[in-house]
């Protein structure tokens, strides 16, 4: 009850202040609002000395409405400090930041003095309240520039804002412009591992800046690594377009032509180089080099010899000047070259070699035994090497240390095809032709289109007279070579030896199409025709071996070849003719015989076929021919006498045998007639 009495007793004079202090703030907010309403008129009748005066009451103004009548609270301005200067911002303005800003939020003017309930967020930091927390601007350049990029869209600066919020409810915002410039995606390429997405980033930057030389080159740069020469290029060409003595430019983009091969393109530009660095010996000696990928010699050496005159202690060049030397053929002079490229740079084995190989072609076999044992000293598993001065061994005529040094090369190499085969040719020089044919397989196993290891082992098997296998080696090697009129008449003679005739007399021809001139293949095709039958094309052949050499046994093979095609007149001549040269020879009046007999005149055939049997007593076709001459001369006894003498020589002398009986009983019965 007590308390009850106590608040009955309290709550009229609480109740009392209350209402004066409401009748109060009631009264002067009445007033405020009247003095607004002037001032606002006031203002929009003088404006320029009104607008500070009425800006001032609008503020007053929301002061009370928020403060007394409860409404929210209005936003004026933010106070921040960027890379130590403070800029004053209100809604109506916005803020820029690049990646190379830092700011802060150190102030916040709104109607809530004591800005207890207010907050600052900035869009992107995840934070709740942003105030006086020290930002920095590449975060935001970044987190747009990632978007930017999902969404592959052009720099644009992002769509950020400040918001401003009393008690979570947003009473302001202002627009946060976050500038992307090209030196974020410079940035961006150089902290990427992958040369990929530095191209895209730097092409964004130079989308941005496209008079930026600078990064053009990084990106030219990176287009050469990757290959992608021509776009390097490009790249090149508009720098100059910009700056046309730059001069890293011009060397960059003649390399970009070297490596098309646009050789004449590169020495334009080293040319224009030279312009703008007249005393640099290292365009000079890129010039040289460039000449001398499209061999103008005498160009690269007069580039390397202007380098070396600006600087002469540069041994790359010396080295460079003595492999033109050497491409010309001035051995001499390329090894005083590389002798002072040596001097220059001690350490160079590539040097080393040179003078070695340049010493092996100039025939100076002990400077290039001594150079290629220097090699092996710094390069002892250099099978090159090995072989190479196995080669010099083999010139100087040392077959032992030539076939040693060759297979040195093999152990570290054996699967070179080069090695096999010049091993298998010193093998074959010295006489072990087995050794030899094993060793030109193996090169043949290991490069099925070496046609001279085919050829050689080819020739080794038409020696051993495996026919067979010649054939397939020179019929596959056939194709690959270019003096094939050779190889046309070993296959000719090589079918022939296997009596495929018909082959056999089509290479003979292909060896005389492809430009042979030797008159052997006259006398072997004229032989395989006769082997075939064909006696035109077996005489004809005959009588162009025989214009050539007319030797015995080709006169006498004409001559049985006319007898053969019944040309006895020619064969009469021929047969003259070779015993104008060899009297004592039985061959040529045995077919002077023959020739006459067919011709019907019986005495000469019978004077030529004595005079064959006073040098060859012993040929029983003769007795025979000389029998059948007797028999149509009407001599029936030496006829037969003749004939009896064939068939002692010759038992199966069927000729000799058919009429010896005829001729006896032909006897008797002229005896019988006679004795009648």
């Amino acid at each position: 009850m007590e308390t009850d009495f106590i608040r009955k007793r309290k709550k009229p004079a609480d109740y009392g202040r209350y209402k004066h202090w409401a009748l109060a703030l009631s009264a002067l907010a009445g007033i405020m609002v009247v003095l607004a309403g002037v001032v606002w008129g006031l203002a929009t009748v003088f404006p320029q000395r009104f607008s500070s005066l009425s800006l001032g009451w609008v503020r007053a103004h929301n002061f009370v409405a928020f403060t007394i009548l409860g409404k929210e609270p209005q936003f004026y301005y933010l106070d921040i400090e960027k890379n130590g200067k403070v800029y004053r911002l209100t809604p109506a303005d916005f803020f820029e930041i690049t990646y190379k800003d830092e700011f802060i939020i150190t102030g916040v003017t709104s109607d809530d003095l004591r800005g207890k309930g207010i907050t600052v967020d900035v869009d992107g930091t995840g934070r709740g309240n942003d105030f006086q927390v020290l930002m920095k601007g590449i975060e935001f350049v970044d987190r747009v520039m990632k978007q930017e990029l999902r969404a592959n869209t052009e720099p644009a600066g992002g769509d950020y804002r400040i918001h401003v919020r009393h008690l979570k409810r947003e009473i302001g915002t202002i627009p946060l412009k976050v500038t992307v410039m090209p030196q974020d995606w410079l940035r961006y390429a150089q902290g990427s591992k992958s040369e990929r997405q530095q191209i895209d980033y730097l092409k964004r930057a130079i989308a941005a800046n496209p008079g930026d030389t600078g990064i053009r080159k990084v990106l030219a740069g990176i287009y050469f690594r990757l290959g992608m020469i021509r776009e390097a290029g490009e790249e090149y060409q508009a720098v100059l377009k910009a700056k046309p003595d730059d001069a890293a430019a011009l060397k960059e983009l003649a390399r970009c032509y070297q490596s098309q091969k646009n050789y004449e393109q590169a020495i334009g530009v080293y040319r224009r180089l030279l312009i703008v660095q007249p005393h640099d010996p290292t365009v000079y000696a890129s010039l040289g080099m460039t000449y001398a990928a499209t061999n103008s010699w005498s160009k690269a050496a007069a580039a390397y010899q202007q380098a070396l005159q600006i600087n002469p202690e540069d041994g790359n060049v010396h080295f460079k000047l003595g492999q033109v030397y050497e491409a010309t053929n001035k051995r001499k002079e390329a090894i005083a070259e590389y002798q002072i490229a040596l001097n220059k740079n001690p350490a160079a084995d590539e040097i080393v070699l040179a003078l070695a190989n340049v010493n092996l072609k100039a025939g100076q076999q002990d400077e290039a035994i001594k150079w290629y044992k220097e090699v092996l000293k710094r390069q002892p598993r250099n099978a090159t090497a090995y072989a190479n001065l196995g080669l010099a061994y083999g010139n100087k005529g040392i077959p032992a240390q030539e076939m040693e040094q060759y297979r040195k090369a093999l152990n570290l190499h054996p699967k070179d095809p080069v090695i096999q085969y010049n091993l298998a040719a010193a093998l074959e020089k010295s006489g072990k032709t087995q050794q030899a044919a094993a060793h030109y397989r193996k090169a043949l196993e290991i490069n099925p289109d070496d046609a001279d290891a085919a050829m050689r082992l080819a020739d080794l098997e038409m020696k051993n007279k495996s026919y067979d296998q010649a054939i397939k080696l020179y019929e596959k090697a056939l194709p690959k070579i270019k003096n094939k009129a050779p190889v046309y008449a070993n296959l000719g003679f090589a079918y022939g030896e296997v009596k495929v005739y018909k082959t056999s007399a089509d290479r003979y021809e292909k060896a005389l199409k492809a430009g042979s001139r030797d008159p052997q293949i006259y006398y072997n095709l004229a032989l395989t025709y006769t082997k075939m039958g064909k006696r035109k094309e077996s005489t004809a052949n005959f009588e162009k071996y025989a214009a050539t050499h007319p030797a015995e046994n080709v006169l006498d093979g004409l001559a049985e070849s006319y007898m053969r095609e019944k040309r006895y007149d020619d064969a009469i001549r021929v047969s003259k003719k070779l015993l104008a040269s060899t009297k004592k020879k039985a061959a040529p009046y045995a077919i002077l015989g023959r020739a006459y007999g067919a011709k019907g005149d019986v005495d000469k055939a019978i004077e030529m076929y004595r005079l064959s049997l006073r040098y060859d007593a012993e040929d029983d076709a003769v007795y025979a021919g000389l029998g059948e001459a007797y028999e149509k001369k009407g001599l029936s006894q030496e006829a037969l006498n003749a004939y009896q003498k064939a068939y002692e020589l010759n038992p199966e002398s069927t000729r000799a045998a058919r009429r010896i009986p005829a001729l006896k009983i032909k006897i008797m019965q002229d005896k019988h007639q006679t004795d009648s």
